[in-house]
């Protein structure tokens, strides 16, 4: 017989990761006099942006990241560590810690899940030895480990150059950035330019990043098109094409990246409304200013309903916590106004800012752009090639491709497919694509039948709605 789900002390507002966001939020929301616990699966609070940032060792972070940490840790919000929430069952929110299944009442629910990466779609994808970029910032930012042997960082995005800087302080520079950024974007990008004038500090960080780079002497091969993973049974490196001719890099390890987009997964299986927005090629959540969600008593705050970075989440984050207080009856509107009208207006200043950037850095490594040869659903083996024939046989929406093609319906349940799709959909399809967003349902995450037997104990379920 399972263990009995663990019953946690009922809390004002339960924070679902311990991100800039969620850090924010809980630290706001204890000024409020609200009883904040925050449930998240790391060991250490930070997310990924700050990740490590409790060690204090060589990397550097945002300036206003030590300070939100140490903010966080005084704040008196309860944090638990290694908590994957897979459920909500009523007020209820259901988590894994080491194998046991906890329950914990929440008055209101505040999702802070964060970034995820883009799925890249390229030839070669699949070989052991092909990792993402964020991977490596992770270990790096985690323990410190950096790779052993040439590695190469291919795709798009300022978190190449600061990646490749931060391996380069710790004394494993990449054999080089392989940049995909088309020729002209730089150009058409400058048409919000102006936006950056709203946000300084950003303007002045990627201009700093690239010039780095350049002192570093990390070799940079720029518009780079075409490009294909070698190796048969691991990679072996990176063929790709720049300035008229066909190159070849070889590495042991090869990192990709093409953008971030929401981890959006959580609010989804919860039954939070999303919307695909084509401009970013990536699903949003749909939520008001406050980041209410279409959930009542469920908000959702940065980079979990829509990129904008880790500064922009803290402010989100803090507008959420503030209208939890404001529902909870904690502050009146009055006292609402006064604290939350500064941040919104901050955060509608740089958010004009960050148009320029989703401009500069629009995805270039898509399914949409691949070759038929390229795996696009890992768990099911099905290519790009398959999808894009089951479309011109009569598939116009992501259920109707599923259908046809088993894409999505793997272990993973189209959770790193999904964005594939619905952009080879939107690219082959245009305005006639039907996008709406394949159902996640619960569990929002991997777990075994002993947790998922636990949940119910106790709770007046029989076998057969369990």
């Amino acid at each position: 017989m399972p263990q009995p789900a663990r019953i946690e002390p009922a809390a004002d507002l339960v924070v679902i990761g311990a991100g800039p966001a969620g850090m924010a939020a809980a630290v706001e929301a204890r000024r409020h006099g609200l009883a904040v616990t925050v449930l998240d699966d790391q060991p250490a609070a930070g997310g990924q942006i700050l990740r490590g940032i409790a060690r204090r060792h060589h990397i550097r972070y945002e300036p206003w990241g030590q300070p939100l940490a140490d903010a966080f840790a005084t704040s008196g919000a309860r944090h638990v560590a290694g908590a994957a929430v897979w459920a909500r069952d009523g007020d209820a929110i259901l988590f894994g810690q080491e194998g046991r299944t906890c329950r914990i009442r929440a008055r209101a629910t505040l999702v802070a899940t964060g970034s995820m990466e883009r799925p890249v779609v390229v030839p070669g994808n699949t070989l052991p030895g092909v990792v993402t970029v964020g991977a490596l910032q992770s270990f790096l930012k985690g323990s410190g480990a950096v790779p052993d042997g040439p590695f190469v960082l291919a795709g798009c995005g300022p978190l190449l150059l600061l990646t490749a800087l931060q391996l380069a302080t710790a004394g494993a520079p990449p054999t080089a950035i392989v940049d995909t950024m088309p020729r002209g974007r730089w150009r058409a990008a400058m048409a919000g330019a102006a936006g950056l004038l709203g946000d300084m500090p950003l303007a002045l960080k990627g201009i700093s990043l690239i010039a780095r780079v350049r002192l570093a002497g990390i070799p940079v091969h720029r518009h780079a098109t075409e490009l294909r993973v070698l190796g048969t049974d691991r990679a072996e490196g990176l063929a790709f094409r720049a300035d008229g001719e066909n190159r070849t890099i070889a590495a042991g390890l090869v990192a990709l990246h093409d953008g971030v987009v929401p981890h959006d997964q959580l609010a989804v299986s919860l039954g939070c409304e999303s919307r695909f927005d084509p401009a970013l090629g990536s699903y949003r959540m749909v939520t008001d200013a406050d980041g209410r969600s279409s959930l009542p008593d469920v908000w959702i705050a940065g980079d979990g309903a829509a990129i904008a970075g880790g500064y922009l989440a803290t402010l989100s984050g803090s507008l959420a916590a503030l209208d939890v207080a404001r529902s909870a009856g904690r502050i009146d509107a009055a006292e609402h106004a006064r604290l939350a009208t500064p941040l919104a207006a901050e955060r509608r200043r740089r958010l004009r800012a960050r148009a320029f950037v989703d401009a500069l850095y629009a995805p270039t490594l898509s399914a949409a752009a691949a070759p038929d040869a390229a795996l696009l659903c890992r768990c099911e083996e099905v290519t790009v090639g398959q999808a894009r024939a089951a479309i011109a046989a009569g598939a116009r929406g992501t259920r109707q491709l599923k259908a046809a093609t088993r894409c999505g319906m793997g272990p993973c349940q189209g959770r790193q497919c999904t964005l594939s799709v619905v952009n080879l959909l939107a690219r082959e399809l245009g305005d006639g694509a039907d996008l709406v967003r394949p159902s996640l349902r619960t569990p929002g995450r991997p777990v075994t039948v002993a947790e998922l037997a636990a949940s119910h104990e106790g709770h007046g379920h029989t076998g057969s709605d369990a």
